[in-house]
Order: structure tokens, then C-alpha cells, then sequence
């Protein structure tokens, strides 16, 4: 998607942004409980939901040495349907993963979606970094095009096709704030003053 990326936010197809509550300056969220997150819940491979052809798969680890940061690498394939079954048309990786670090943990809301009712959850807040990188997607159905004077990677579909900007990215945040596992159920999520709103919802593979 392609909303884990800046990284995320320009998965452009495969991924979207969390809904929810506007927030409200007046109602922030808690601050951190003291204690440690159990980072360990996080690690393991995850995918996201078919959309508009593409899935993502997510893959963290914890970086040996380390005790309070994940690194979170996404890979999306797309397909020719819009189920997102049958063979692999196209394949999308990025050059670099993000790094997510650990600052407290709060107790909270998400909302995973428009129009979906709010869970109760933990949320283990991170501040995150995307180092500078590059896209690059490889696949039979994939061209290389210039559009608007800008190299663009894209996938040819029957009836139509996706591009992403063939371009060095700038090193920036992920479009999240906080982790949060639901069961088999992984949340990217981004505080909106009052709560938080799901930015990306993964399921343990």
C-alpha cells in the first residue's frame, strides 16, 4: 500500500490512512505508563488485507543489541485480480526499514476503521525513521514510464494500472505513532488527540 513508511504512506494503492475521531486539543491522550512494552509481541511476519489488488506483508525484528526498537520492512505484491489470489504480477520493495523505538505504554482506544466500533486497547507508543530510500518493483506486468517528466515504476492491469514515483525518498517519519496487538491482530496507529485511529491493520501469518 500501501499505507510501516512515510514507507506506508506511499505504498500509494496498497495502502490507505486510519479514520476516526477529528480529537480534540482539550482531551489529550494519557501520558506513558512506566514500564516496558513486551516488543517481543510485535516480531514475525504479518499481512494486511486485499486491496485494490495489492497486499503487503510485513516482517519485524528486534535489532540485536537492542532493547527498546523494532524494524518494520514491507514488501507488497500485487496481483491481476482485485482478490488478490492467483499468481504474483509484481512485486514492490523498498531499500530501507523502518526503525520503530519504544517510549511508554498507554492504555486507550483504537478506532480501526470509519464507521467501526472502538476497541479498548494497550497501545505502545514509538516515535519512528525512515532513512532515505528507493522503490523498486520487479514482475512481468511491471514498465518503466516517464509521466509528467518524473520516472514512475507501475503495474499494468487490464483495466488500467498503479505507478509509484521512481525516486530517492527523504528520510522523515512513518505515519504512526504507536503499536498496538489485538490477539492475531497487529494495529499501526496514530494518535488523534483524544485516542487512536488505525492507520494499518495486519494479521499474524
Amino acid at each position: 500500500s500501501a499505507a510501516l513508511a512515510t514507507l506506508l504512506a506511499t505504498l500509494l494503492a496498497a495502502c490507505g490512512g486510519g479514520g476516526g475521531n477529528p480529537g480534540s486539543a482539550s482531551s489529550p491522550t494519557p501520558p506513558p505508563v512506566t514500564g516496558g512494552g513486551n516488543l517481543d509481541a510485535y516480531v514475525g511476519t504479518w499481512t494486511s488485507a486485499c486491496t485494490s489488488h495489492a497486499l503487503d506483508t510485513a516482517v519485524i525484528q528486534r535489532p540485536a543489541g537492542s532493547a527498546n526498537t523494532l524494524t518494520i520492512g514491507v514488501t507488497t505484491n500485487y496481483y491481476a485480480n482485485t482478490t488478490c489470489t492467483g499468481d504474483i504480477i509484481a512485486t514492490q520493495t523498498w531499500s530501507a526499514d523502518t526503525t520503530a523505538t519504544y517510549i511508554g505504554t498507554v492504555a486507550s482506544s483504537i478506532t480501526p476503521a470509519p464507521g467501526v466500533a472502538v476497541i479498548s486497547a494497550s497501545v505502545d507508543k514509538v516515535t519512528t525513521q525512515v532513512p532515505q530510500h528507493s522503490v523498486t518493483l520487479t514482475g512481468t506486468f511491471v514498465s518503466h514510464k516517464i509521466i509528467d517528466g518524473q520516472p514512475n515504476w507501475c503495474v499494468d492491469y487490464a483495466g488500467g494500472s498503479v505507478c509509484v514515483p521512481d525516486q530517492v525518498y527523504a528520510a522523515g517519519a512513518a505515519p504512526f505513532d504507536g503499536l498496538s496487538v489485538q490477539g492475531a491482530d497487529l494495529y499501526e496507529v496514530k494518535s488523534n488527540g483524544t485516542n487512536f485511529d488505525a492507520v494499518e491493520h495486519f494479521t499474524k501469518r
